[in-house]
């Protein structure tokens, strides 16, 4: 199921913050790059030291920089809060405001103002605010409401994102007014040093992308920043070096494994041309840094370090708390066997399908790097199981392996993308979403025995199908997961059952009577799974996610229903903190 990339965290009781000296250089962490002895002349960014600067597990996002403090929006005990950090002592401290959720955007020029924004669910509809870095009651930007925002260094205007518009105000919220529309939702907007430019991220569900755009501050001459370059689909989430020399941006790459990286584009200035500029890397793994901020010396750069990790949790509806499913994993994309005695699951980082008793016990790997596997599901006879298999190079292909072990073997070899593997009731058939062409998708059905294969009547534009256990219907979704549309086998009609706001409906699962359709929705008011009744249009909510900060994996916050009826998620168990990184930026 794709979905959009969203922060995670790590919770812990205990907090130590500190500059520390620098022990060791870190650099199988940092993918440390040194100039060829053939190009000693010709040198480029790199980092050359990297030194941790907290040491506390909490989750961190949102990390803002300037010459003595830290901003960084954390996720210590249930809620978001901003915390101020010293560059030269131990001081911690947590920044005083009304809202009990509450993040950090960006930091006037003169150091003396926050702008921020309490998340108010997952619409992005937030308010911004501002706040004294110092003590003083919160004042409201107008009545501006957005995902993102940033102000000009001359702290005249503002720019903000709100779904698929860029928008532009005075800094008081005043004279709002659209800049762009996007082919998706923008976020992480900053205004070019010399506030001539704006460069801003466009996140697409629908494709799983995100790309970097730059438009000028009046609006003229939008493009995209990085062309046809080959990570340009997966960056997002840049920031300029104080002196405008250079674009420091994230890339995510999922194969052979999930990582975010850090590289620097050089910025000759808005009148040149830009498209034939490579980005250098700058770390490569296993770590990922991500939340990049310069320092104004141009000789570093703040960002968050992640060693991914996840623990598999289900909802206990009489304790309304969330407890461990399997003790010693790290793992997501659960799946349980129909008798309820069986799991399998997805390692975190790794990537590899592994099996195991309900309690944990005769654990079994079923696959090996360098192939990556996802979203699995048990056979109805219990004796295979069916997932997205991704190896580097090649399309992703729906696999099955014994539960005993052995080769996988693909269900369908095909040019093309497959994803979201469902068996029909009697396990004699396996349905997946394909993926056509450049922007088509479809579903299909493979007969196991005959290996003929359909392509289900109208599936055109509908993915993350969802076969009904009475065997009658298919649920789909639009790829803007928005629509919830309905196959019936008996008329081969599809028939619209649910419309929801953008994003609100992910990871669609049938009750066992096949009577209702429950989803994930990570964006109407609080975060919640609700269902929709068989012959009705109105969603219920059924219960309200509270105290728990999910893991982001390769298709987003996986969410899953074991054989018992009872809720699975994957808590992130993560460990992130602020590094400080010298950098060489010639």
């Amino acid at each position: 199921m794709l979905a959009g990339r969203v922060q995670g965290s790590a919770l812990k009781t205990s907090w130590l913050l500190g500059i520390v000296s620098l022990i060791t250089v870190i650099a199988a962490a940092a993918g440390l790059h040194t100039d060829p002895p053939n190009q000693a002349a010709v040198r480029s960014p790199k980092v050359t030291a990297i030194i941790p600067a907290t040491h506390d597990g909490f989750s961190k996002t949102n990390l803002i920089a300037d010459d003595s403090h830290l901003y960084v929006t954390e996720f210590p005990t249930g809620h978001h809060v901003v915390a101020k950090l010293s560059l030269r002592g131990l001081n911690r401290s947590i920044i005083s405001s009304p809202f009990s959720n509450l993040q950090a955007l960006d930091l006037s020029h003169d150091r003396a103002q926050l702008l921020v924004s309490p998340i108010q669910g997952g619409s992005g509809n937030n308010e911004f605010w501002v706040l004294s870095t110092k003590a003083a009651s919160p004042v409201r930007v107008g009545d501006l409401t957005g995902r993102d925002a940033s102000w000009s260094v001359d702290g005249q205007d503002l720019v903000f994102g709100k779904g698929s518009f860029l928008n532009i105000a005075t800094s008081t919220g005043m004279r709002a007014r659209e800049l762009f529309t996007a082919d998706g939702s923008v976020f992480a907007p900053r205004f070019s040093p010399d506030g001539r430019r704006i460069r801003f991220t466009v996140g697409n569900t629908r494709k799983n992308t995100t790309t970097l755009w730059e438009i000028g501050r009046d609006g003229s001459n939008p493009r995209a920043l990085l062309g046809d370059w080959q990570n340009g689909t997966t960056a997002c989430c840049g920031k300029w070096t104080a002196d405008g020399r250079y674009y420091i941006f994230q890339v995510t790459e999922t194969s052979p494994s999930t990582i975010t990286t850090l590289w620097a584009l050089s910025d000759p200035g808005p009148s040149a041309d830009q498209g034939t500029l490579a980005p250098i890397q700058l770390t490569s793994g296993p770590m990922s840094f991500g939340n990049a901020s310069p320092a104004g010396d141009n000789k570093t750069i703040w960002a968050i370090g992640v060693q991914p990790a996840g623990e598999a949790v289900k909802y206990d509806a009489d304790k309304k708390s969330f407890t461990p499913l399997i003790s010693g994993i790290s793992a997501t994309d659960l799946d349980s066997s129909s008798d309820g005695k069986w799991f399998t699951y997805v390692t975190i980082p790794q990537g590899s399908l592994w099996r195991c008793r309900a309690d944990g016990t005769e654990r079994l790997r079923l696959t090996s790097a360098p192939e990556r596997a996802a979203l699995p599901h048990w056979s109805p006879d219990g004796k295979h199981i069916a997932y997205v298999s991704m190896q580097p190079g090649r399309p992703w292909a729906i696999s099955s392996v014994s539960v005993d072990g052995g080769v996988s073997q693909e269900i369908l070899t095909e040019r093309r993308s497959q994803v979201d593997a469902n068996w029909s009731p009697d396990g004699k058939r396996v349905m997946f979403g394909y993926l056509h062409d450049a922007e088509g998708l479809n579903i299909r059905i493979v007969d196991l025995k005959t290996h003929s294969t359909q392509t289900v009547p109208g599936s055109d534009g509908l993915f993350s199908p969802r076969w009904s256990p009475d065997g009658r219907y298919i649920a789909a979704l639009s790829p803007d997961f928005t629509k919830v549309m309905l196959f019936d086998f008996e008329t081969h009609k599809w028939t619209s059952w649910l419309t929801e706001p953008a994003g609100a409906v992910s990871y669609p699962v049938w009750s066992a009577d096949s009577q209702y359709l429950y989803f994930d929705d990570l964006v109407t008011d609080q975060e919640s799974i609700r269902r929709v009744k068989l012959g009705e249009s109105h969603a219920e909510r059924v219960l309200v996610l509270k105290g728990i900060e999910r893991y982001p994996g390769t298709f987003g916050l996986w969410t899953g229903r074991a054989a018992d009826g009872s809720w699975m998620f994957v808590r992130d168990r993560s460990t992130q903190e602020v590094y400080q990184l010298g950098v060489e930026l010639p």
